[in-house]
């Protein structure tokens, strides 16, 4: 009786429990992740039920003990009243939960509401103190007038910015016909 006893254990947990294997569909773009996921999509919330931010992604890689999330095909929106205040864009973006920091790099863009704009090859976000910064070539677009240089100082909505070294300004502004309703 016992030789069948260990027979049909052998063959209910011998054959019957196998170690699970986990196999990555293609290979990713960072490694050391803890976890990884494919279109990536995080909202946030006020405490009165509307929509603060959305954060999306093609990818994203997780790294608890670095306090850091990596995000690819990065996309944050910003809303107000309801309403898109800015969208954000970059190929890459890291999150570093610990100083509260976001940094993009390629292609990298940022538009607000009212229509101003900035593009730059790597962007930093400030989280705490709502400040965007770069050292790297930008193109900041205002009520008008486009400015190139290299390095950036802004508040999040680009009301103010300075332009550590300006290269070139176009100056123009809005076309006093628009407010008479015809197009320019």
């Amino acid at each position: 009786m016992k030789p069948l006893l260990v027979s049909f254990m052998v063959l209910i947990f011998g054959f019957g429990c196998k170690e699970k294997e986990y196999l990555r569909i293609d290979s990713e773009k960072e490694s050391g992740s803890m976890v990884s996921m494919r279109n990536f999509s995080r909202l946030s919330y006020k405490e009165s039920g509307d929509l603060e931010w959305k954060l999306k992604g093609s990818e994203s890689y997780i790294y608890p003990k670095e306090n850091k999330t990596i995000v690819y095909g990065f996309q944050f929106l910003q809303f107000e009243n309801g309403k898109t205040k800015s969208f954000l864009t970059g190929n890459r973006g890291e999150i570093n939960h610990t100083d509260k920091s976001v940094l993009l790099s390629g292609n990298v863009r940022l538009k607000t509401d009212d229509g101003n704009y900035i593009e730059s090859e790597s962007l930093t976000y400030n989280l705490d103190d709502k400040t965007l910064s770069s050292e790297e070539d930008v193109l900041v677009y205002s009520d008008g007038t486009t400015i190139r240089g290299k390095g950036l100082r802004a508040d999040k909505g680009l009301k103010k910015y300075v332009i550590l070294q300006p290269k070139a300004v176009t100056v123009g502004g809005k076309n006093p016909m628009n407010s008479m309703g015809e197009k320019p």
